[in-house]
Parts: C-alpha cells; structure tokens; sequence
C-alpha cells in the first residue's frame, strides 16, 4: 500500500505540494473512472444544463444577499453583506456538491451513494438529491452529532436515508468519514462516495470546488450589481466546501482580502486551528494540513461548531494559505455564539454557528478597514440545527 501511495502522489490533483492520492490500491481504479466521468461530464452542455437547471429548480438558486444594517455599531460603518446560502431549500450550501456528484453517479451508472455528516446538512442534503433521483443513500453520523442534532437524524431519515450512527470515542465528522469511506471500499461496484468538502483523494477535491463554483460566480454578479468590490470575503472552514466555493471567483482579484476563519474552540489547548496550526500530513487519502502530535496521530478538534470540528483541511485551502494568497484567523466558541444572538435579535437572520464564526471575525476585519468598505461574509446553512446549542435555557 505504501508503494501504491507513493506513485499516486505524483500523479495530476496536487495543489502545490499538497494533495495527491493516498489511498488502498482497490480504490485506484475506481477514482480514475471517477475522474475520466467528471470531465467527460463537466464538459457536456446536456450534464450542465441538468445540473444548473435542478440548482435553479430543486436547490433554490440564486441565494440572495443581504447588507446588515443594525450591526453597525460593530462593524465601525462597514457595509457587511451576508451570501445567503442558508436560504437554499435543503441543506445550505451541501446540495450544490451533493446533487452535482449525484448526477456523476447517476450518469456512471452506480444505483446508490454514501456520504458523512457532521452537523447534518451534507446529510440532508445528499438524502434529498438522492430521493429525488431515484437513488439509494447511506449517511453516517458520529454518535456524538446524532445526539446534538436530533431534529437532522430526523429529516435525513425523511427522506429515506439508511442513517448510521456511529459509536466511537470521538462520535463526530472523523468518525463518520472514515465509516463512511470503509463503506464505499466494499460497495463500490454499485455506490458512490459523496464528499461533502473539498477533501480526501483527488479527483474529490476538484469535483466539489467545481460544483460549489456557482456560490462565488454568484457573489462576484451580485456585488457587481451593487457597485461594490469588497475588500474581503470571509468564510469559516469546516472541510471547506462553501470557502473553496465563495473564495474560488475572487481568487484573481489580488485586492481583495480572503479570510478562512477556523474555530478556536472553547479556550482550552484543543482547537480546530488546522490551516494556521496544523502540521503537514495525510488524512483521508490526499496530503494536508492536519491537527496531528509529534508522532504523527491525529488530535480530535474542537469547536461548539460541529461542522467546523474536522481535523483536516482542504489541500487546495492549505496551498493557498502556504502560498499567501488567503489569509487565516480565529474565533472562539462564545464570540461565535455572541454574533449569532445578535444577528437574530437585531436583523431577524438565523444563522449557523459556523457563519456565527466568520460574521465575528468580519466584524473584528472591519475595525481596521476605512468606512464604507464591504465585506462578503459567507453564511453556508441555517441556524436552525443550533437552536438548542445557541438558547438551551428556552
């Protein structure tokens, strides 16, 4: 196996120096037919056009954005401007990934898929898609999440979804992925595996920054119309699907700030700082940077945020933060609960605890910028699934 990795490391997926294949030989074969699917795909105007018509149709695009106003006290007469992906119909900005690599699968001909989740939105997402194509679908959850997200194991089993729970010591998004990708390395005549973030083997990682492009080809129109360049966008990152997503349209634009803000965690030595603190390693089948010891094994990461609780990171995210080209910071558990109390009080938006991370770090971003500058914060799903994290007294 050590050979097999070896070789693939130098093969087409690298970001930088990071990336690459390292996985079990079975597999190797199984990810070319991937790879070879998706670009015969992603270049036919008929794949498309189906997948930019049920975006439109069944996922609820374009999502708006919407400039806050109370907040301005905070943001020192900075205009902050939310890309509302929690508005989509199921699963925040999950569906975008999820019902693109559904399509793949349906097209390659495979009957079922099996993905993770952590606080639920892949989950529902990817049950949802499948429902409505016609397909199977396995979803694991770590114990722990279950427990957290009741009202998620509920929706994901709604829609027809085979839920497996998970009962490890960690109980959350590590476990479920390595459950889940266990699963899809016996089943994988007739399954395939869906990602939820830009991570694991190539070709993952470039199929979902290509079918999460439309969150960032969005933002650039929407900004436009207003006559705004911002001077930042600022997304938390979990796995890094809606960062890859938002960032990947602005990219070009070297004056424009991008802000991955990672989870800080409760103030104790456990975080989820893994892009700015993290060492170079291999988790899930590509090359990163990952939450590890000295030895080499991988630390459990923290954050009252499920989705950002993920030891690992996006290998195009970890060149991009090598080379520069984005910026990292973090926020702890209670100035993310603070900015997703205050939003709801005062513009009557809910959102998740993850985009709870990045509106604080946008506000603490706008301290130092002239007034009148915007900044894009990136809200990928609902608050919905953290209401009894955010006011458990109610």
């Amino acid at each position: 196996m050590a050979g097999a990795s070896a070789m693939r490391a130098e093969r087409p997926g690298r970001y930088g120096s990071f990336g690459g294949q390292f996985v079990a030989p079975v597999l190797l074969p199984v990810l070319d037919r991937l790879e070879a699917a998706f670009e015969e795909a992603w270049a036919n105007r008929g794949f498309r056009a189906e997948f930019e018509r049920l975006l439109h149709s069944f996922v609820g695009r374009p999502t708006p954005i919407s400039e806050l106003g109370a907040l301005m006290p905070e943001a020192n007469g900075v205009r902050i401007v939310l890309k509302r992906d929690d508005l989509t119909f199921n699963g925040g900005n999950y569906a975008n990934s999820a019902l693109g690599q559904c399509l793949l699968a349906r097209r390659m001909g495979l009957e079922s898929v099996v993905t993770d989740t952590g606080s639920g939105q892949n989950g529902i997402a990817t049950a949802a898609v499948a429902a409505h194509l016609g397909m199977k679908a396995v979803v694991y959850i770590g114990a722990r999440d279950a427990k957290r997200y009741a009202a998620t194991v509920k929706k994901i089993r709604a829609f027809g979804a085979d839920l497996r729970v998970v009962a490890d010591a960690e109980g959350t998004l590590h476990a479920a992925t390595s459950a889940a990708v266990r699963h899809w390395m016996g089943t994988s005549d007739h399954t395939a595996y869906v990602a939820g973030a830009p991570i694991g083997a190539h070709p993952y990682p470039r199929l979902v920054s290509a079918f999460q492009s439309v969150i960032g080809n969005e933002t650039r129109l929407q900004m436009i119309g207003t006559g705004q360049v911002p001077a930042a966008i600022v997304s938390a990152v979990g796995g890094g699907s809606s960062t890859i997503g938002i960032f990947s349209a602005f990219l070009v634009d070297k004056g424009i700030r991008l802000l991955a803000v990672e989870a800080g965690g409760d103030g104790g030595p456990a975080h989820s700082a893994r892009l700015a603190k993290g060492r170079r390693g291999v988790l899930h089948g590509a090359e990163t940077l990952v939450l590890s010891d000295e030895n080499g094994q991988i630390l459990s990461a923290n954050s009252i945020a499920s989705g950002l609780a993920y030891p690992g990171s996006s290998p195009e995210l970890a060149n991009l933060v090598d080379s520069g080209r984005v910026e990292t910071t973090s926020i702890g558990d209670a100035e993310a609960l603070d900015a997703v109390r205050r939003l709801a009080e005062r513009e009557g938006i809910l959102i998740s605890l993850e985009a709870g991370h990045a509106l604080a770090a946008a506000e603490q971003l706008a301290a130092t910028l002239p007034a009148g500058s915007s900044i894009v914060v990136m809200v990928p799903a609902s608050g919905d699934k953290d209401l009894d994290i955010v006011w458990p007294e109610s």
